[in-house]
């Protein structure tokens, strides 16, 4: 008899041939098993010695193939968590990461905030939406009145794509999805403005694991040479989009926080803060518009 545990320890030692660190190794190839058998953690606790199915192994195998090759694992099964929730990626997306859940909460928390003073409901758009994590999430959790207004845009039609199945299976069919650059014909003035925008560097391109860089979407990651030409495109048209008292609230990369303090101050937002990720990285960047 071959176990789903003994079927995972034989991929452990592919992945580890392959150059994954053995915690890496274990790790990945467990997530994948437990995909394919849609098992929690306590699942594969009890589970994971009994028999493999008979054809468990012929999809495990090929999907850690795929590891092997560095396809990251989100990919391989489709799916990413967020927030709490599942959504569904695809090459066409990039794989929401943990950093931008402190972009989720930073909006919240304005929104909460700016609900305490105001009845109507807030005029909210995300730039760059991907699968819709963050619109989608900003939906779902500021539901209760005054409610939100909310488009999400994208360049790519393929991702909007996702972006509205994973509205749709998460119940916030409410999102308006649209195709184009920056607001993408959704009509200002917003009363806040949150975008995940490409901010890597073209110049790190080869320095990024193979991971991102051999199977992420590039529009998704890189602007310019230093990473921040679509934020210097953004930071103006926020100033000129948002409704007096309104706010953008930003992604960035490791060391861009200064400069893009900067840019929006240069532009006349007040009161701009930086907010630190888990591991330390000031990572969301906040700008308000006087009343």
């Amino acid at each position: 008899m071959t176990s789903v545990a003994g079927v995972v320890d034989a991929a452990v030692q592919r992945l580890r041939a392959a150059g994954f660190t053995a915690d890496e190794a274990r790790r990945d190839a467990v997530v994948i098993a437990r995909g394919l058998r849609h098992w929690s953690m306590a699942d594969w606790l009890v589970q994971s010695r009994a028999e493999a199915p008979p054809d468990f192994q012929t999809m495990f195998d090929a999907l850690v193939a795929r590891r092997a090759a560095h396809e990251p694992v989100a990919y391989l099964l489709g799916e990413k968590e967020f927030y709490g929730r599942f959504f569904r990626v695809t090459h066409d997306t990039l794989i929401p990461r943990p950093e931008t859940e402190g972009l989720v909460e930073a909006a919240l928390a304005w929104l909460r905030e700016r609900a305490r003073h105001h009845r109507e409901a807030a005029r909210v758009v995300d730039i760059g939406t991907g699968t819709g994590c963050v619109a989608i999430t900003l939906a779902l959790e500021a539901a209760a009145p005054p409610g939100l207004v909310l488009a999400a845009t994208d360049t790519s039609i393929d991702a909007l794509a996702i972006a509205r199945d994973n509205a749709l299976r998460l119940g916030a069919a409410g999102v308006d999805f649209r195709h184009g650059h920056l607001f993408a014909g959704s009509a200002p003035p917003f009363h806040l403005i949150v975008s995940n925008p490409p901010y890597v560097p073209e110049r790190d391109r080869d320095a990024l694991q193979p991971d991102v860089r051999l199977f992420e979407p590039g529009g998704a990651l890189f602007s310019g040479e230093d990473g921040l030409g679509l934020i210097r495109e953004l930071v103006p048209a926020a100033r000129r989009g948002l409704a007096p008292g309104g706010a953008v609230v930003l992604e960035v990369g490791a060391g861009q926080a200064d400069e893009v303090c900067a840019l929006l101050e240069a532009e006349g937002f007040s009161r701009v803060q930086q907010q630190r990720d888990l591991q330390g990285i000031p990572r969301v960047i906040i700008g308000h518009v006087s009343l």
